[in-house]
């Protein structure tokens, strides 16, 4: 049987928006080589690009990007999904923004992606160490997941996550990161596997692990950081 081994980018192959670790490419790109292995991330192509290797890239089955609203085989695109947001979801987003205690507040709230709305109330062009220091903060203050819980109950149509760092994942009711499991038992067939580091319900990775349970038809890895999911790895 045909085994589908389905790996997050982002804090799992490599630190959040980090390219991946020399020593990890290498042992990576070895052990995947007989392997029908697929990326399903939020980021879209141009930032999977920036953070892995092309030669891991091209040795890939597939790669769904943003949140797997959009399929490349090869350089084929298989498919894209729209958007369609609630009119009052930006100026909610917008009010959000205003009313966050956290104090170094940057700029580039918003990034559209196909078929989904990546929102930073902190901002994306933060530096790393701002990064750092909101995903600590957030922690404690767990201001994504009241954010993302209130459009999950107030706007129809479409769904939040928390997803790396310091941003919300949003697309329409549906369209997340199980559309891969999906297309995968639709088109390809056998086991899948997934690897994430969100896999708890509220996070970005949550809906493609209840897929997989759902349907009876893999198993799933929470991961935590690159020695375990090197030990992991090692044991299949």
């Amino acid at each position: 049987m045909i085994t589908n081994y389905l790996f997050d980018v982002d804090g799992t192959l490599t630190p959040p928006r980090l390219s991946i670790e020399k020593d990890f490419e290498e042992f990576f790109y070895n052990w995947m080589q007989d392997k029908k292995v697929y990326l399903v991330t939020g980021s879209d192509l141009s930032k999977v690009k920036e953070q892995l290797s092309q030669r891991i890239i091209h040795s890939c089955s597939g790669l769904f990007c943003s949140m797997a609203n959009e399929l490349y085989i090869g350089e084929e695109v298989i498919y894209k999904n729209e958007l369609d947001l609630p009119i009052d979801l930006i100026s909610f987003l917008q009010e959000e923004i205003k009313r966050s205690t956290y104090p170094n507040i940057c700029h580039d709230h918003f990034e559209f992606r196909t078929g989904m709305l990546n929102y930073s109330v902190i901002g994306r062009d933060c530096s790393q160490e701002g990064r750092l220091n909101y995903y600590a903060w957030d922690k404690e203050h767990k201001e994504r997941e009241k954010i993302a819980a209130y459009i999950n109950m107030h706007f129809d149509g479409v769904e939040a996550a928390v997803g790396g760092q310091i941003s919300i994942d949003i697309q329409n009711k549906g369209n997340n990161k199980s559309l891969a499991s999906k297309w995968i038992r639709k088109n390809v067939g056998g086991q899948i596997v997934f690897f994430g580091d969100r896999t708890s319900k509220g996070g970005n990775d949550y809906d493609i692990c209840e897929d997989i349970i759902l349907n009876k038809d893999g198993r799933f890895f929470q991961i935590n950081d690159q020695e375990n999911i090197i030990n992991i790895l090692r044991s299949i």
